[in-house]
């Protein structure tokens, strides 16, 4: 619904890259076995309770916005699934807590940078498969 397909993995979606053969920008990652267990093995009505959206820095380009695509997911699932989105301890994430990640997202691209290991570079994807 938001640009999510099937991963390799059960559990796993990914929004992948527009670059064929290129990681995909986001992967959300769920319990798929709770997620059938709390209506049965019908794939359509599965509840998710819990669900984990990542990004892989050094697989993504900071050409292709992984920040904002994240961003984005992130706020139109909490809104779809009327739920709250917390960091891994739990905290419920404000405006804040983004603008702090996107900060922090932005010094590792720069040092990444700085060692000739651009985020989405072969020697990144190499590196830190």
């Amino acid at each position: 619904r938001h640009g999510f397909v099937s991963g390799a993995l059960a559990g796993h979606l990914v929004l992948p890259a527009a670059e064929a053969g290129a990681p995909p920008v986001l992967v959300l990652s769920f319990d798929a076995q709770a997620a059938l267990a709390a209506l049965g093995d019908d794939a359509a009505t599965a509840a998710v309770r819990e669900l984990t959206l990542t990004l892989d820095v050094a697989q993504t380009p900071e050409s292709v916005e992984p920040f904002a695509a994240w961003h984005q997911a992130v706020r139109a699932l909490a809104d779809d699934m009327d739920a709250t989105a917390v960091d891994d301890e739990g905290r419920p994430l404000t405006l804040q807590h983004f603008a702090t990640i996107h900060e922090e997202l932005n010094k590792l691209y720069r040092a990444l940078e700085s060692r000739d290991m651009a985020a989405g570079s072969a020697v990144a994807r190499r590196l830190f498969q």
